[in-house]
């Protein structure tokens, strides 16, 4: 099982390959909304292995789960939400929770919105908001 450091990186690296397809953003923004998805995933790993009291998530509705009822997830969950759900139609094409199918990824998020909301607004916020539960030498790689 993965320590809190090895799911930092995996963040970071996942950053790293947003960064990348940012330079073209329109062409990929379903991609870039799956690989925002997996970074929130890995920083939420990070948060249960350095503080608990949840286990590491071993599937992706156990996770969603543990993030909803801990109190202290809320504001995590609040963000790590929006980002499943988006990346839930960039791969399936299926919105959760509604049961809405979208013949493309840009009807449910343009790659305007992907940018400034997914990345700028979800993706943001959660690592703003699971900051403050990881260690503190490895807090500031996060960004």
């Amino acid at each position: 099982m993965p320590k809190e450091e090895a799911h930092l990186v995996a963040a970071l690296r996942n950053q790293a390959a947003i960064d990348h397809l940012l330079e073209k953003p329109e062409g990929f923004s379903e991609w870039i909304a799956t690989i925002a998805f997996y970074k929130a995933l890995h920083v939420v790993e990070a948060v249960f292995f350095a503080h608990g009291p949840v286990p590491h998530g071993h599937s992706h509705e156990d996770r969603d789960r543990a993030l909803k009822v801990t109190p202290e997830y809320s504001e995590i969950y609040k963000h790590y939400r929006p980002l499943w759900a988006a990346s839930m139609v960039a791969r399936y094409l299926y919105e959760p929770g509604s049961g809405l199918e979208h013949p493309v990824f840009s009807t449910y998020l343009s790659p305007e919105k992907v940018k400034s909301e997914l990345l700028g607004h979800r993706l943001h916020r959660l690592q703003v908001s699971a900051k403050k539960f990881l260690s503190p030498r490895l807090r500031d790689r996060l960004g």
